[in-house]
């Protein structure tokens, strides 16, 4: 029994651990395991974008450039953050430096607050909620070159692979500049929408 033990952990180790050591979920950080996402986005451009008819080429080149624009609000939000007169703690290790920022409407954060997150201990997820989203950190790489490699701890990021966050902090380090319009945005305003109901399919 011993020796069928011993030979399965060696077969274990060899096969799942060494030969073949990309096998588990988590192998593929920040990296989809389904296509349901890809779906979701699909139907989203044929509901509001081509309204599910079947478009020329040179209309799918217009369309393309129209559904980018309006999808390009990372620019326009980190913009309108930057603005904001907010805290930041930074700490450098090897190629990376780690920005650690107030969440939400809170503008200051002290060494304090931030070992409070780091080290914290809950017993329930409203505790957990209380802590967790009070301190946002943005790593980003020390090339400036690099700051499309940017991760942030907050929910839109995981959820977007990209937030106002790290835009605004790569604006803020002068690491990029953002689009013109992006700095005559108003954030939160709601555009009108026209719909003609002798034809649901044209909007003005």
């Amino acid at each position: 029994m011993v020796k069928k033990e011993s030979n399965f952990i060696e077969y274990f180790q060899n096969e799942w651990l060494t030969i073949h050591n990309a096998w588990y979920e988590g192998v593929g950080h920040f990296t989809p395991s389904a296509n349901n996402a890809l779906e979701a986005t699909n139907n989203i451009i044929k509901k509001k974008n081509t309204l599910g008819e079947r478009l020329l080429l040179s209309r799918v080149k217009v369309l393309a450039f129209e559904i980018v624009e309006k999808w390009s609000k990372c620019y326009e939000r980190g913009y309108q953050w930057v603005k904001s007169s907010k805290s930041i703690f930074s700490t450098e290790c090897d190629n990376l430096v780690q920005y650690d920022i107030p969440a939400g409407e809170e503008t200051k954060i002290t060494n304090v607050g931030i070992d409070v997150v780091k080290k914290m201990k809950w017993y329930t997820f409203d505790q957990y909620q209380k802590k967790a989203f009070t301190i946002w950190s943005v790593t980003l790489p020390v090339d400036k070159l690099k700051w499309l490699d940017g991760v942030c701890t907050c929910a839109a990021f995981f959820k977007k692979y990209m937030c106002k966050h790290v835009v605004g902090m790569t604006i803020r380090l002068d690491h990029c500049k953002p689009p013109p319009a992006a700095k005559n945005a108003k954030i939160g305003d709601k555009k009108i929408v026209v719909v003609d109901h002798q034809n649901p399919k044209k909007c003005y």
